[in-house]
């Protein structure tokens, strides 16, 4: 078996430090690592070459110091490594990127392609995706089990939002890996430096006909986010019960509100919000659109799979349903309308399964596109995507060089709205395009509610001792309507679900409350919580980091405080 994967070099977020005087990172002052979604696929590739045979080719792009990451997975075990290293190169974004990796992908013809998921440093996780459609090899995104069943086929284990799918894959395809696929492993400091291995290739001998400057998008300016809070430490339990009570009284009791208008039907330019199975989502974003679109005199349109029932109140002009669509039947529909009708903006979720939609019409259409924004702004025309880096440390303002402007939006962000109009309703059979061949899809246990949908998250950490005690924190939650979510390690001891972790390698959040019982505060968690509008911490260690995020604090026993908290809070 042919195997190829990708890998970047990227700082170690926890020790970036910045210079207060231009906002830059200190780049010199902090450690490249292998990115570890990376890593994780470089193993995934070893294991099976163990398992079936075959030959592991790494490569990455980058400056002459990336060739460490490629020493090091020569050291793990791959048989070959390619640096691509050339200045025509410099201010590519993911879409020159992906260009490059696909030629790569043409001229090598693996049977199969890993990379991590996304990279740390960008969380854009369209890469992957990106590189498939150019490749024109099927894809899965955000994949946490590959086993072959014979000589061509795989099956493979996606992990959603709230559950995982399982579909069956035929050689040749490509997949990005989630950290649940395997635990990368340990290589003794015996093993020889393999530098001397490493091949070097400039632009010619990758066959693209891309540079940099080809970028369809372009970062204006950064902005460091500094942390905001200042610690409020609570005297009693009683207090902390006060304060949970009115931060959940201020939020309204639905939440939606009534009265939303939307822009006229008739202007000559429009929005597209792109919805699949996350109605909710669709909500957040087409209100944000109409609002703007009041302003600057745009109208919206609504592409999805939700139910008529499901989207009365959405703040849109018109709603057009894609009926039976699978991902690439869905993107390939999307691809047409954009050529046909013209849209001025595109706007997806940030899932799983909208990431790989938005990367796909980004690759067929040769299309600027930011992942992951956490606001929108209309200037001159423009649509101005805010976009996190490193870790939530910074905030890119990024504009498109191409027509439509393309974005995908955090979960959470933008508030839900409605209006009190009758939408447009219109139905598109899609039944026979693209048949995938999904083998099943398994929903999370209904005690742990989607981190996304919550307006209040308990976040758990080792403090809490054991996992039996798990149970007590999902009492406390459904007393809450709340979430349940937690640190790494928390996940690593399988007490909560991969999908419930919070941080660096798991989801950021933005509710309204957040409350962190027996949590550290590693930065690999915090810089998940940056955007939750209070944060309540409870730690038995008066110097726990946590508190040093949080708005409140509370010292005690993480058990204890929550028995007592939700004797009282159904005492109420």
């Amino acid at each position: 078996m042919n195997i190829l994967v990708f890998v970047k070099q990227i700082p170690e977020i926890s020790k970036i430090q910045f210079d207060p005087a231009t906002n830059r990172i200190k780049r010199d002052q902090v450690p490249l690592i292998i990115n570890p979604f990376d890593k994780r696929a470089v193993e995934e590739g070893i294991r099976q070459k163990e398992k079936h045979g075959g030959h592991v080719t790494v490569v990455t792009m980058g400056p002459p110091s990336a060739s460490e990451i490629l020493n090091s997975s020569l050291r793990m075990g791959a048989d070959r490594a390619i640096l691509i290293s050339d200045p025509v190169f410099a201010g590519a974004d993911t879409w020159v990127t992906a260009k490059v990796l696909s030629s790569v992908v043409l001229k090598l013809k693996p049977d199969l392609v890993l990379l991590g998921k996304y990279s740390l440093d960008g969380e854009t996780s369209q890469i992957p995706p990106e590189v498939a459609v150019l490749s024109g090899y099927p894809f899965k995104t955000s994949v946490s089990k590959l086993d072959f069943v014979d000589d061509t086929n795989a099956i493979i284990e996606q992990e959603l939002e709230t559950g995982f799918a399982t579909y069956r894959m035929k050689i040749p395809f490509l997949v990005s890996v989630s950290e649940k696929i395997n635990r990368a492993r340990f290589v003794s400091p015996s093993v020889p430096d393999m530098s001397s291995r490493i091949e070097k290739w400039s632009a010619s001998d990758t066959g693209a006909s891309v540079k940099g400057s080809d970028s369809p998008t372009l970062v204006e300016a950064t902005e460091r986010v500094e942390s905001f809070r200042t610690v409020k430490m609570l005297s009693d339990i009683q207090e902390v019960a006060d304060l949970v009570r009115k931060k959940i009284a201020d939020e309204p009791a639905h939440t939606s509100y009534s009265g939303g208008e939307v822009p006229a039907p008739n202007f000559p330019k429009h929005a597209v919000v792109v919805s699949y199975n996350d109605a909710r989502s669709a909500f957040e974003i087409a209100g944000k659109l109409s609002d703007l679109g009041l302003q600057h005199s745009f109208a919206v349109v609504v592409l999805g799979n939700d139910d008529c029932a499901k989207i009365q109140g959405m703040r849109c002009n018109r709603y057009i349903k894609l009926n039976n669509a699978s991902i690439k039947g869905f993107s390939e529909y999307l691809v047409k309308y954009i050529r046909e009708k013209k849209p001025d903006y595109v706007v997806f979720s940030s899932t799983v399964e909208g990431r790989e939609i938005s990367s796909y019409v980004a690759a067929s259409l040769s299309l600027g596109l930011t992942a992951d924004c956490i606001n929108l702004d209309i200037k001159e025309g423009k649509l101005i995507q805010f976009k996190p880096a490193f870790g939530g440390g910074m905030v890119a303002r990024i504009t498109s060089r191409s027509s439509p402007a393309m974005a995908s939006v955090r979960q959470g962000i933008f508030p839900i709205s409605s209006g009190q109009h009758d939408i447009p309703y219109e139905e598109v059979d899609l039944s026979s395009s693209f048949p995938e061949a999904i083998l099943s899809r398994e929903e999370l246990s209904s005690e742990f509610r989607p981190l996304r949908d919550a307006k209040t998250v308990i976040g758990i950490g080792k403090g809490l001792v054991k996992k039996e005690n798990v149970a007590l924190v999902t009492e406390l939650a459904d007393v809450l309507n709340a979430s349940v979510g937690g640190s790494r390690p928390i996940v690593d001891l399988n007490w909560i679900p991969r999908q419930q972790q919070i941080g660096l390698t798991g989801y950021s959040i933005s509710p309204s409350l957040y409350i962190a019982v027996g949590v550290s505060g590693h930065d690999n968690h915090v810089v998940g919580i940056r955007y939750a509008r209070t944060v309540i911490a409870v730690n038995k260690d008066p110097g726990a980091q946590i508190f040093k995020y949080a708005d409140y604090g509370y010292i005690g026993d993480a058990l204890q405080f929550v028995e007592d908290l939700t004797r009282l809070l159904k005492g109420s």
